[in-house]
């Protein structure tokens, strides 16, 4: 599933990007109960992001009723369906997976670079279209989520508002959860982790 994600930062790479939508995320069910991305964790922790279990009000933040999306229905094997959960149950196991802030920021000037164990939303779901054995034609890290309108266009399934396809949950509280100062100490050292990586560990694919 692609789509417009309703907070600033969501709204600024649709500006910046000069793109339709700005978020890619992989649900392994047609009701979007288990729906993954590479995300911020907390709503009011912006720098601590990692790969998360997106609900409702991760989409609408319990108060915008309008939630543009496009989504597709990739049909998969048994084999295929149980590898990618076995592919996420392995990052969500591994601490040392991180979201890829500085390709995100830069990807107008720079179209986007790998680094180490770290993820944007539209590379992790690349990678989940890769593991399902979808032939990629550049690196993941350089796909937008604009790319999948034509890349996954005989898949399309739905398009339009979220709402009309999944009604609101019950409120997310652990999002919305003010931010403390070990989160403020977490959003440091995943700077300083990524910044690490940028300049010793950067990979490309």
């Amino acid at each position: 599933m692609i789509s417009e994600t309703t907070t600033r930062f969501g709204y600024l790479l649709r500006r910046v990007g000069k793109v339709r939508f700005n978020h890619a995320s992989v649900a392994l069910d047609e009701e979007l109960n288990e729906c993954w991305s590479f995300a911020r964790r907390q709503y009011h922790a912006p720098l601590i992001f990692g790969l998360v279990k997106e609900t409702m009000d991760r989409f609408t933040l319990h108060r915008f009723s309008d939630v543009q999306v496009l989504i597709f229905r990739i049909p998969v094997t048994e084999e295929q369906y149980q590898g990618v959960r076995q592919m996420i149950a392995a990052i969500r196991q591994d601490d040392e997976y991180i979201y890829n802030l500085f390709s995100v920021l830069t990807f107008p000037l720079f179209k986007g670079f790998a680094i180490y164990k770290a993820y944007s939303c539209i590379e992790f779901t690349m990678n989940v279209i890769r593991q399902l054995k979808f032939t990629l034609d550049m690196p993941a890290c350089r796909y937008t989520p604009d790319d999948l309108i034509e890349f996954l266009s005989e898949y399309r399934y739905f398009e339009g508002n979220l709402l009309d396809y999944k009604k609101p949950s019950e409120r997310d509280e652990a999002y919305f959860q003010p931010i403390c100062f070990s989160q403020i100490l977490q959003s440091g050292w995943n700077l300083l982790r990524l910044m690490k990586r940028s300049v010793f560990g950067s990979l490309g694919g």
